[in-house]
């Protein structure tokens, strides 16, 4: 079994932090690790810290992995471990945290899919733990609620029959990158069963989105209902979603707000360069049509004057005399 992973620790906050606080830590520790902002001898060793802080976040910035992280707790962990991570000192099937699986299930017959993906695709995306999937993996190990491989994970899910459901019909979460909604693409999932089946994700799909599995859902008397896979996606770092527009930071140098000019603004399709119209002010707005999730959305670039923190001789001088004259 893999070591017990302080998720708390690993961003920095306490065990009652709140959404607010862990996800503030979360950007501050990525951008801290991001294998991209330092040198190729400390690339390995920052990918692992990276990858670390993005598995903290994904469990502690979803209510429900985290009720179950905080009951399973490391002394929970360590003993299930000792056990062989099968019966040990939880009995058959080795599942510390039972109580909080059933209190999502709601003891009443209402039905929870959880879903690992298989890879397949053409999507890449976090690389979770042994730890997270002894617990999380769904199909093994403490029979949690569902992990991402490969870069996807689905957790949760709605009750069975829910409103403006059939009876057998089941709804399930879907949890994707960014970049993966905004692709799309086949993608395999391994159903509680052992079944898989392969879902094509529309390119452009956005938040609150269902796709339906005809005959997946719950067996009945009349054959089987229908499962319904609901669209989240995750925090991303860079960009901000707001229905299909995406919003972004740009900097800007103070002489081409000043004089006008070109930047690049980045997009999930890639940089566009960008002209930036002279007398530019700090926090304007730059609209690009058709560049947001999909493409009905727009992508929104939010310029900030940037000012050098050091200056050359040449520099200084220039600006000395920009101060005189203005």
């Amino acid at each position: 079994m893999s070591n017990y992973k302080d998720y708390y620790k690993i961003l920095g906050v306490s065990k009652n932090a709140t959404d607010a606080e862990i996800k503030k830590a979360f950007k501050s520790a990525a951008r801290k690790y991001h294998p991209d902002l330092h040198p190729e001898g400390k690339k390995a060793e920052m990918t692992e810290k990276f990858k670390d802080v993005n598995e903290a976040y994904a469990v502690l910035s979803d209510k429900q992995k985290r009720t179950i992280y905080d009951q399973v707790g490391q002394e929970g962990y360590q003993n299930y471990a000792r056990g062989g991570g099968g019966q040990g000192a939880y009995g058959q099937g080795g599942n510390p945290f039972g109580g909080a699986y059933q209190q999502y299930s709601g003891g009443n017959g209402n039905t929870y899919y959880n879903f690992s993906s298989n890879g397949g695709g053409d999507f890449g995306g976090a690389d979770f733990s042994d730890f997270f999937q002894s617990i999380f993996g769904g199909m093994g190990g403490f029979g949690g609620m569902g992990a991402g491989r490969g870069g996807f994970s689905g957790f949760g899910g709605a009750r069975a029959g829910g409103s403006g459901q059939k009876n057998g019909d089941v709804e399930a979460e879907l949890a994707l990158n960014l970049e993966d909604a905004h692709r799309g693409g086949p993608m395999q999932l391994t159903l509680p069963t052992g079944r898989n089946v392969t879902v094509k994700i529309p390119a452009g799909v956005g938040e609150g989105k269902r796709i339906k599995l005809k005959g997946y859902g719950n067996p009945t008397p009349r054959g089987n209902g229908d499962l319904y896979l609901v669209i989240k996606i995750r925090p991303h770092l860079t960009y901000r979603l707001e229905g299909d527009d995406l919003y972004v930071p740009v900097t800007l140098m103070p002489w081409t707000a000043a004089l006008g000019g070109t930047i690049f603004v980045p997009t999930l399709d890639g940089p566009v360069k960008v002209k930036v119209p002279a007398g530019t002010h700090n926090g304007k707005k730059l609209k690009l049509s058709g560049k947001g999730l999909s493409a009905k959305g727009n992508l929104y670039a939010t310029l900030t004057i940037d000012v050098p923190r050091t200056l050359s001789k040449e520099q200084k001088e220039l600006f000395t005399k920009l101060s005189q004259i203005s």
